[in-house]
């Protein structure tokens, strides 16, 4: 599958799951309704900048517009909330370590 259906397909999967008609998402970003449907049907190609409407519209980061799978936003949020409790809990073990030197020294 090329980017460029990719892409398209994910805005209209989105559009869909949320219950937004082109016309909504078309007032939404700005552009016209015939845009958005000639895009759906991939006679259109958005710009870079017009998808970052579309995701703003749709309220979805846009890493979620170009995501290979509806579970590659999901997966790398749980990578990185993972990431942020590994690291959370090196700071602890870190700062606990501090602090047992320093009270050894009174």
């Amino acid at each position: 599958m090329s980017l460029e259906h990719l892409v398209i397909d994910n805005i209209r999967r989105i559009r869909k799951e949320k219950g937004i008609t082109q016309e909504r998402l078309a007032e939404y970003c700005g552009t016209s309704a015939s845009y958005i449907g000639l895009m759906e049907t991939y006679k259109n190609v958005p710009k870079l900048s017009t998808i970052e409407r579309i995701a703003e519209a749709l309220n979805v980061p846009v890493q979620a517009i170009f995501a290979e799978s509806a579970d590659s936003c999901a997966q790398t949020d749980a990578r990185a909330s993972a990431l942020r409790s590994r690291i959370k809990q090196e700071v602890m073990r870190g700062l606990e370590s501090s602090l047992d030197d320093a009270l050894k020294v009174l």
